[in-house]
């Protein structure tokens, strides 16, 4: 590892302070990717005891260093808007070929076996075959609806399809927890 190696990772991932999400949508309070990945980590850990009070066994260390890493690369792509990243599915491949390739820029500023383990972890961040996958993607679409339901109740009335949008996505992920969530906010 370069002396100033650190520093540069560092330098870089706190960039997440500045980027914007939903960058071109109308915002009456701009959130950072920062603010985002904060919240994510928060939710995931709710939904992780929740989800063992019903019985079942999360890896809650994984889960949250996998909540706190899984937007990094935005820190040099910036929040890709969802309709243009979804749009299609070859562009979608090839985004995430890069984001990967952006991560791996990042991380290698670290410590190979550091670098080695968040890799993994940010690969695995959304693994819908495991309960920490799915609670990841819960736990971002679902900050996903508080903040545009905090932009809804703030008088933004172009969040209101994104609310729709979000809550037929967490509908989809079969956790009893999320199930639990969505009883208590919507």
């Amino acid at each position: 590892m370069k002396k100033d190696s650190l520093k540069d990772f560092i330098s870089l991932e706190r960039v997440l302070d500045r980027v914007v999400r939903f960058s071109t949508h109308t915002r009456i309070r701009d959130q950072s990717i920062s603010e985002h990945s904060y919240h994510v980590a928060l939710y995931a850990m709710l939904l992780a005891d929740l989800e063992e009070t019903f019985g079942n066994k999360v890896d809650k260390t994984k889960l949250l260093k996998t909540a706190l890493l899984h937007d990094l690369e935005e820190s040099m792509t910036g929040d890709i808007i969802y309709s243009f990243k979804h749009g299609d599915e070859r562009l979608l491949r090839e985004i995430r070929r890069l984001s990967s390739d952006f991560f791996k820029d990042l991380i290698n500023k670290l410590p190979p076996e550091i670098a080695e383990e968040y890799f993994e972890l940010w690969k695995s961040s959304k693994d819908m075959k495991t309960i920490e996958g799915r609670i990841i993607e819960a736990a971002d679409k679902l900050e996903g609806l508080m903040y545009s339901m905090e932009e809804f109740s703030l008088g933004n009335k172009r969040f209101e399809i994104i609310i729709e949008r979000y809550v037929e996505e967490i509908k989809k992920i079969d956790l009893k927890s999320v199930k639990f969530f969505l009883e208590q906010i919507i």
